[in-house]
């Protein structure tokens, strides 16, 4: 072989490379989205499971009650002790009730995640908030939207969301 054939092979194994761990990120980023927005439904379930009959769900935090009660998705990490629920990105969720609402707000959730979380997540809640943006209140959430000026930014974005009753 020449050193002309060696680079090009070297050329052709290194586009291989990098196209695959390419299509890993993306395939990766789609199910940590998949599993976090499952996630996410399954504690505002579980919350207005926990306070079916109550009138309400109060003014304080619920983390240290969906703990207690086992209500906390198995994939996501809880401490108990703290009162904290954490993602699989290792983002904090807390959970707060506002009378006859809840909220819950999840923070660390990269740009690609939130988008999908945003157009993916309508039914159910009255309104999605990313960092101090104004709410959106409109459902679904187009892309376009999603990734406007009261969207998802890059890097990562704490959202706020906020159940119908």
């Amino acid at each position: 072989m020449t050193l002309m054939e060696v680079l090009a092979a070297l050329a052709i194994v290194a586009s291989v490379v990098v196209g695959s761990l390419s299509l890993f990120g993306a395939a990766n980023s789609s199910s940590v989205s998949s599993q976090l927005q499952k996630d996410i439904v399954a504690l505002r379930t579980a919350t207005q499971s926990a306070f079916t009959g109550q009138g309400g769900y109060g003014t304080d935090p619920l983390n240290a009650v969906l703990i207690a009660s086992n209500k906390v998705p198995t994939s996501m990490t809880t401490n108990a002790g703290l009162g904290t629920i954490t993602t699989s990105l290792n983002g904090a969720v807390t959970v707060t009730g506002v009378t006859n609402q809840f909220t819950m707000v999840v923070t660390a959730v990269p740009a690609d995640v939130c988008t999908s979380l945003m157009t993916g997540l309508s039914a159910g809640w009255y309104s999605v908030q990313i960092g101090s943006a104004t709410a959106i209140t409109t459902f679904p959430v187009s892309p376009a939207i999603a990734t406007g000026a009261n969207g998802c930014q890059t890097g990562n974005n704490t959202m706020t969301w906020t159940t119908l009753s």
